[in-house]
């Protein structure tokens, strides 16, 4: 079952696929906000950081791009999300950010923000991004055609983790015998083996993915980066323990094309304490290269 969302010509689809708004944008900075909910849960039927990475990274991204003179083009080269209080299952989150540092002649700057629930800060939010000389591709970003099919959510099913440690639940997940969740299965993430100390799944890229010079934006490959990250913490847990993310840095080094091949994720545990356990995350493309890496930690309760 799918619904149709009327998406005129100059409506970005990535941000309409994702519940994003743009409330406003300009030197000052930029305001945004998101509708949270059950599409964008994970396994659990839980928001988390990946439910947000779009959010985030429009944020920050908005508020460098509106600081600079006309005509510039630019990219988000790292975000830094530090969780301050947890998400909220449904509503609305707004995010506001500011530039606090551009050199015009180097080419970069310093964007801060916050993804904030009611007023209070959920998620600190750090970037530098950096100009580059890549045109707009309009024609794959806004995409031609006059609607964008919004599919329907995969369900997260939290009874039947009931009883299951976390590698039980990550191995189902794997076998497609336990439900991989809502925002998993929006971008398309497929967990695709379950190691020791590892979790590697992948998703391919989409048209509607994309950012404004036509490449996969960053919040799509941060939300696929957390959401690994999350199952490897998850893979740590015992029968009634749960987990949850509380920071994730993540460097973009190439940008992946939307009409490219798959994306490798794989997540590794280097040290799983007993209550904080730290994970770094790589993102491959199909020839073995380097896309984004990342560094997180996760509290096990």
């Amino acid at each position: 079952m799918t619904t149709p969302a009327t998406r005129p010509r100059g409506v970005d689809p990535l941000n309409t696929m994702m519940g994003v708004r743009v409330l406003d944008m300009s030197p000052a900075g930029t305001d945004l906000e998101a509708a949270i909910g059950p599409r964008f849960h994970d396994h659990r039927g839980q928001s988390g950081m990946a439910s947000v990475g779009v959010l985030a990274d429009s944020a920050v991204a908005g508020a460098f791009y509106a600081s600079l003179p006309p005509g510039h083009r630019t990219v988000v080269s790292q975000l830094t999300a530090a969780v301050a209080a947890p998400l909220p299952a449904t509503g609305l989150v707004t995010s506001r950010a500011r530039t606090e540092h551009l050199d015009l002649d180097a080419g970069t700057g310093l964007s801060a923000g916050r993804v904030a629930t009611d007023g209070v800060t959920a998620v600190r939010l750090l970037a530098r991004s950096v100009i580059v000389t890549r045109a707009a591709q309009n024609e794959v970003h806004l995409a031609a055609g006059p609607t964008l099919v919004v599919p329907a959510p995969e369900p997260a099913d939290p009874e039947s983790l009931a009883g299951l440690d976390g590698r039980a639940v990550v191995t189902g997940i794997a076998a497609g015998t336990l439900p991989r969740g809502p925002l998993p299965g929006l971008i398309g993430l497929e967990v695709e083996s379950v190691g020791e100390t590892t979790v590697s799944a992948r998703f391919a890229p989409t048209p509607w993915m994309s950012n404004q010079i036509g490449s996969v934006q960053g919040g799509i490959l941060f939300a696929a980066a957390a959401l690994t990250s999350g199952l490897n913490a998850q893979a740590l847990t015992a029968v009634g323990q749960s987990y949850r993310l509380l920071d994730l840095k993540i460097d973009f080094i190439r940008s992946p094309a939307v009409d490219g091949p798959p994306i490798r994720v794989e997540a590794e545990v280097v040290r799983a304490g007993r209550r904080i356990v730290l994970i770094e995350t790589r993102l491959l493309d199909a020839d073995g290269h380097l896309l984004a890496r990342t560094g997180s930690s996760a509290q096990l309760e």
